[in-house]
């Protein structure tokens, strides 16, 4: 007990060199860009019809009426407002002038996986600002077996493809320097990867299970493995996993660069379509998200629908009013399609209704005028008054 108080005293030594140290070698400047699933407010002083909130698209563009559909992901929020100036004034302005911001900041759970003291998943928003070495710390920090000079970032390429980039991060060097100036910032959906020593050598004989497996981590790989085999030795798949939207990540061996292979685990599991029994490869990650890790969020249908309830909107892909009413069945017998209505909250907090003639969208195929979803909206289909 009489130690106590000087351990007390050296923690508080060591938190206070730790403090002095980082003071002197900062993070990176943090510039937040432009993420597929952000919605911007744009506005063009000399077009005031063109000033609204804009979802960017999975594909990373916006469509601004005059100028179609503009790719702006990875731009910062001035870098965005300079392109759309420069756009309007070869066509439409002498002289434009251009602001953007972010309305409503895109969200998605970032997974750390492997050698952390607490793997799991962390809560994110694109408004955030949280750093890979934080992340690390706060999950735990990097176990003894970690191989902390390759810890791995696998982030969603812009775009709208399964195509994944992967950064790799001397972390273990940050933490033993405090020289955070090579930190990474993180964003929504990202997949952090901690190896344990001795993966440069062990890699061809193992696998990585992430997501909802009863037994998630890094798993023995043997020939002739395949997808019934590595989910079976990985504890099977938990009640919370979407088995439609599992996907396996694989290394291209000259690049790197992983790509991502669709796996409808719904039919291999449920119908025994041997086809997605694919064969898993030594350094394969094999990911099964849970709902909110395969969806950008939840709609609700309303009315004259022929299933009403709570939809899922799709990641990777802006979901829009039209084609989701038909996707989920189309419009009851009865319904009113000229006044469908999108009952949703906006950035400040406050109630909007927006009024939308699906029926005409249907009828002439003016895609281009549907409306995007956002999370949370509610979509009520009334009935059509019948006068006899």
């Amino acid at each position: 007990m009489k130690l106590f108080p000087q351990c007390l005293a050296l923690t508080f030594l060591v938190i206070g060199l730790c403090a002095s140290s980082l003071a002197s070698t900062p993070a990176p400047e943090f510039v937040r860009t432009i993420m597929p699933g952000d919605r911007l407010r744009i506005t063009v002083e000399e077009q005031p019809d063109l000033n609204r909130i804009y979802a960017v698209a999975g594909d990373g563009t916006v469509d601004i009426g005059l100028l179609g559909r503009m790719r702006i992901a990875e731009m910062s929020a001035a870098e965005a407002a300079d392109y759309i100036e420069a756009e309007l004034e070869k066509g439409f302005f002498r002289n434009a002038t251009v602001t953007v911001d972010v309305a409503e900041f895109v969200e998605g759970n970032i997974m750390i996986t492997g050698a952390v003291g607490s793997p799991g998943t962390i809560s994110f928003s694109g408004d955030q600002i949280m750093t890979l070495s934080e992340a690390i710390l706060s999950s735990g920090g990097l176990r003894r077996e970690a191989a902390g000079t390759e810890v791995k970032i696998v982030r969603w390429r812009p775009g709208g493809s399964m195509e994944r980039e992967v950064i790799t991060v001397d972390v273990q060097s940050m933490l033993e320097s405090l020289d955070f100036s090579r930190d990474e910032y993180l964003r929504p959906r990202d997949v952090i990867i901690v190896p344990r020593l001795g993966d440069g050598e062990v890699q061809a004989n193992e696998y990585l299970a992430i997501g909802e497996f009863g037994n998630a981590g890094f798993h023995p790989w043997s020939a002739n493995l395949n997808m019934i085999r590595a989910v079976t030795r990985a504890g099977g798949i938990n009640r919370e996993g979407i088995l439609s939207a599992a996907r396996v990540l694989r290394a291209d061996q000259d690049t790197g660069q992983y790509s991502a292979i669709p796996v409808d685990m719904s039919t291999l599991f449920g119908a025994a379509d041997m086809s997605m029994n694919i064969p898993i490869l030594p350094g394969d990650i094999i990911f099964v998200p849970s709902s909110q890790q395969a969806s950008r969020g939840t709609v609700y249908l309303l009315g004259e629908v022929s299933s009403p309830g709570a939809i899922l909107l799709p990641m990777g892909q802006e979901a829009t009013l039209a084609r989701t009413l038909l996707s989920a069945g189309g419009l009851g017998r009865f319904a009113n399609d000229r006044r469908v209505r999108i009952m949703r909250e906006g950035p400040d907090g406050a109630k909007q209704q927006m009024e939308v003639d699906v029926g005409r969208i249907l009828r002439t195929g003016a895609f281009e005028d549907d409306v995007p979803l956002l999370d949370g909206d509610v979509v009520i289909v009334p009935e059509r008054l019948i006068t006899f």
